[in-house]
């Protein structure tokens, strides 16, 4: 085999100087590759004709870029998924004479034989993304892989390759985003060098026969689901523990083990006995000491001070406040009696779902059938008084929750009530049913996930945009969030992103009303895009996003900071861009460099206006965001959010 590629490829070269005067410098090697798969039968690459130039257009599959410098345009990407086209491995070694190949994909077809026999050695200047998965390809992990020191993402998951993993992967390809080799027969430990990829995003070694523990660092930034069905595998995050016990050279615990574990259990009986003495002793003197404390203050009564709580003042009396919107019948007792479900428990307050108003019916119509309707559905931010608080300052808080429920536009959630008492603050919000902008991004990512589209994407982008630009406005720049998340931005029922708990920890720990503060929500937000246009999460793993979206961008390889979901699309390329720049932008290093978010929600809404004038006026299915391997497209919603009235 190793011979018969050669002589193909000079009998080809032969033929294409006969018929073409200046033959393109890649047509060889491409013409080599489908002869090796032509023994096959099929006819999916019958556009590649030696009468035409690869960077033609008409070359299925095949993708070109011009160089800087004077000279014809040269390969740069073969996509070639699922079209059943077949041959031994050595059918790749063609293509390493393609010296600008950044982008190979050969997914879901059907090529064998030993991997391990191919030379990738030749690609290392500029692979960056290789994707064999879903063949047949079998023996070791091929170590010349381990010399693309450019390679970005590697999937070889879905074949017959056997073997350990190179406990040298982690400290060679230092640069891997992905990582798959799922569903093959790797045997052996986990590299513990993989904790060394500090870019490393994506890892699935799930369906294997690895063994041992998963490494801490690994087990700390990848679910359950990247080392299933691995049955030796043991240590978090699977719920296999791993078994830490010496055994005797026969496999059998020896006697000296058991008297060992023994004397182990009664030193331990010994300590929980003692302590629990130690506890009883304790619970019996702090008993006593509270009994004398307490007969001393009922004897000698000490006068209560002027900012006492228990003065009547108005910081200190019990009111209900209801704003535009609410309910007039609400008050505390239909709060209390209502149905309640803990949603949360922050540092901020402990956050309740509550059905208000519901009620028990007995319906004439089924003999006296009792029928129980729920009632409306709120959510009630709980909050503590804070130690120390002066009567001053629950005079400030109360004012800046009457202030918060002023505060009416579409893109934020509502404040509807309030009940404020010497011990706590219940606040009464809009209840909002899909969940957030992170479970939609983050959560059931697998085969069964419903790709979030671009389109929307860049509308939740553009309302919570909207709603930040309009509370750092509304509060005239006093105010800030100071905990802005994706989970923090909302999805209510017409598909619209809300931000919610803007200034809930100035009503814990006042702050002074500084534009830096303001600044800060700027580079949070900038993180949030971030997270739209990568799909990673700032929780996975301890890498700054926006540091490591620079170190990517200043590669020159911008395409690959972005979401897979979103490369299965289209035409959409150019926005993506933009919105990149925007959020880095946002999150740039110096606060001064910042925009303010009222600029940011408007350069926002410039990216989706070009982006409905180019899928109205010019472009393609293809190019439209659609295709054969995305979900459905959504239709642009243009409507405008607006500002209700204040109450």
């Amino acid at each position: 085999m190793a011979l018969r590629v050669p002589l193909i490829m000079l009998a080809l070269l032969a033929a294409v100087s006969v018929s073409s005067p200046v033959p393109s410098p890649d047509a060889v090697a491409l013409l080599a590759f489908k002869s090796a798969c032509a023994v096959h039968g099929t006819t999916a690459l019958d556009s590649w004709t030696e009468s035409s130039d690869p960077c033609s257009g008409e070359w299925r599959g095949v993708t070109c870029h011009r160089p800087s410098s004077p000279g014809p345009p040269r390969v740069r990407g073969i996509v070639l998924e699922g079209l059943g086209l077949g041959g031994d491995a050595g059918a790749l070694a063609a293509l390493a004479d393609l010296p600008a190949l950044s982008f190979l994909s050969l997914k879901k077809n059907n090529f064998t034989g030993p991997l391990h026999d191919v030379d990738f050695s030749a690609m290392a200047p500029h692979l960056k993304l290789l994707y064999l998965s879903g063949n047949a390809f079998s023996g070791r992990f091929p170590q010349s892989i381990l010399r693309l020191r450019h390679l970005r993402r590697l999937d070889l998951a879905g074949n017959r390759l056997a073997g350990t993993i190179p406990p040298e992967i982690g400290h060679r390809l230092r640069a891997l985003v992905t990582l798959r080799l799922a569903r093959n027969s790797f045997v052996g430990s986990l590299p513990t060098s993989l904790e060394a990829m500090a870019m490393l995003a994506e890892l699935n070694v799930s369906g294997n026969h690895l063994s041992g523990q998963i490494p801490k660092r690994l087990a700390a930034a990848f679910p359950a689901s990247s080392f299933a069905g691995n049955p030796e595998l043991c240590g978090a995050p699977l719920r296999r523990r791993c078994r830490r016990q010496q055994q005797g050279g026969d496999g059998e615990t020896t006697h000296e083990q058991m008297g060992t574990r023994h004397n182990s259990r009664y030193r331990w009986m010994v300590v929980m006995i003692m302590a629990a003495v130690g506890a009883a002793v304790a619970t019996l003197i702090a008993t006593a000491l509270c009994a004398v404390l307490w007969w001393k203050k009922k004897k000698k009564p000490t006068p209560p001070r002027a900012n006492s709580r228990t003065s009547s003042t108005s910081a200190s009396r019990e009111e209900t406040v209801r704003f535009d919107g609410c309910c007039e019948e609400f008050d505390v007792r239909a709060l209390m009696m209502g149905a309640a479900e803990m949603l949360g428990k922050g540092a901020a307050a402990t956050t309740y779902r509550v059905f208000m108003g519901g009620q028990s019916d007995v319906n004439d119509d089924h003999a006296g059938v009792v029928e129980k309707t729920e009632g409306e559905a709120v959510v009630v931010k709980r909050l503590r008084r804070r130690e120390g608080a002066t009567r001053e300052d629950e005079r400030r808080r109360r004012e800046l929750v009457r202030e918060m429920g002023s505060w009416r536009h579409a893109n934020i959630v509502d404040l509807r009530a309030f009940y404020a008492s010497a011990e706590e603050l219940l606040l009464v919000f809009d209840y909002i049913p899909h969940g957030s902008l992170h479970s939609l991004l983050h959560e059931n990512r697998g085969p069964a996930r419903v790709p979030l589209d671009w389109q929307t994407r860049l509308k939740l982008a553009q309302d919570a945009a909207q709603g930040l630009a309009y509370l750092h406005g509304a509060s005239g720049s006093r105010l800030s969030h100071r905990h802005l998340t994706s989970s923090n931005i909302l999805i209510d029922a017409g598909g619209n992103a809300r931000v919610s708990d803007f200034a809930m920890l100035q009503l814990l720990v006042p702050a002074p009303p500084e534009k830096a503060l303001q600044k800060q929500d700027v580079r949070d937000f900038g993180v949030i895009l971030l997270e739209i246009l990568t799909g990673r999460s700032p929780e996975d793993g301890k890498v700054d996003m926006p540091r490591w979206v620079r170190t990517v961008v200043r590669e020159e390889w911008t395409s690959e900071v972005f979401d897979m979901e979103l490369l299965r699309g289209r035409g959409a390329e150019d926005e993506m861009v933009a919105l990149l720049q925007v959020a880095l932008l946002c999150a740039a290093d110096d606060p001064k460099e910042r925009p303010r978010m009222a600029v940011v929600s408007k350069m926002i809404e410039d990216i989706r206006n070009r982006g409905s004038k180019r899928s109205k006026y010019s472009a393609s299915p293809s190019q439209a965001g659609c295709s054969y391997e995305s979900s459905p497209c959504v239709s642009e919603d243009t409507t405008k959010s607006t500002t209700a009235s204040s109450s």
